[in-house]
C-alpha cells in the first residue's frame, strides 16, 4: 500500500494582521491624531484558511487487499476498512483561541474507486485520546468506470467540497491535536477480471483543511 502525506502551513494572513497594527501605530505617531478620540474597539475579522494536509491511499494490486479474497475472485463481492493517519500542527498558524469566533473544516474527498464509500475522521489529541469528529459517516459514491475498467468519472463529497462546523469543544481539541485519522470502509466491490487488471488506478484522496474567523480588536482603555 502506498500512502503520500503533504503538510503545508500558511502563516500570510496572520503576518497582515500584525501589519496593520503597526501601521496604525505609525500614522498615530506621524500625524498627531489623538488615539484617545478613535473607537474604543477597532475591530479586524479576518477568515484564515489554513490547509492541514493531503492523503493518497492506494493498493498496487488487489492480493494487498486486508480481506480474504473469495475463490474464485468474482464470484461475490468484497468490502473493506482502510485508515489512515495525517500529522499536522496548528500552533504556528493559527492565532490564540481568544481571537477564534468560529472554525470548521473543509475537505476534498475524491473516490477512485468503484465502489461507494463511507469516511468517518478523528482527531489525536497530545495525550493519544481518540475524539470523533464526525457524528456520521461521509458517503461516497462509486467511480465510474468503463468496460475495460479505466475510471470514467471520479465521485466526489456532495455537497462538494464538504464543509463540517466544529463546536468550541472540537476547536479546543483541534488546536491541540497533532494527527488526524480518516477511516474508510469500501463497500462491495465485485472484483471482475478488468477491475483486476486496472486495479492499481485506483485510489482515495482527500485534502482537508481548516477555515477559521478570527477577531483581532485593540482596546484603548
Amino acid at each position: 500500500m502506498k500512502c503520500s502525506l503533504v503538510l503545508l502551513i500558511d502563516q500570510s494572513m496572520i503576518s497582515r494582521c500584525t501589519i496593520l497594527l503597526f501601521i496604525l501605530m505609525v500614522l498615530a505617531g506621524c500625524t498627531g491624531i489623538d488615539t484617545d478620540k478613535l473607537s474604543d474597539d477597532l475591530e479586524y475579522r479576518p477568515n484564515l484558511s489554513v490547509p492541514l494536509g493531503k492523503l493518497t491511499a492506494q493498493y498496487d494490486e488487489v492480493y494487498e487487499l486486508p480481506v480474504d479474497l473469495p475463490d474464485p475472485i468474482d464470484s461475490e463481492p468484497v468490502s473493506w476498512e482502510e485508515r489512515e493517519i495525517m500529522y499536522f500542527d496548528l500552533e504556528a498558524s493559527i492565532s490564540e483561541r481568544k481571537y477564534i469566533l468560529s472554525m470548521l473544516l473543509q475537505f476534498d474527498i475524491v473516490n477512485r474507486y468503484p465502489a461507494a464509500m463511507a469516511v468517518e475522521l478523528y482527531l489525536v489529541d497530545a495525550l493519544g485520546e481518540i475524539i470523533a469528529l464526525t457524528t456520521s459517516p461521509i458517503e461516497l459514491e462509486a467511480a465510474q468506470i468503463d468496460e475495460s475498467g479505466a475510471i470514467v468519472q471520479p465521485a466526489s463529497t456532495d455537497p462538494y467540497p464538504y464543509q463540517l462546523p466544529l463546536s468550541d469543544e472540537q476547536i479546543d481539541a483541534l488546536l491541540d491535536a497533532r494527527a488526524l485519522i480518516a477511516e474508510g470502509v469500501v463497500k462491495d466491490i465485485l472484483l471482475s477480471n478488468a477491475i483486476v487488471n486496472s486495479f492499481s488506478s485506483y485510489q482515495l484522496d482527500a485534502a482537508i483543511g481548516v477555515q477559521a474567523q478570527v477577531d483581532f480588536s485593540i482596546n484603548n482603555n
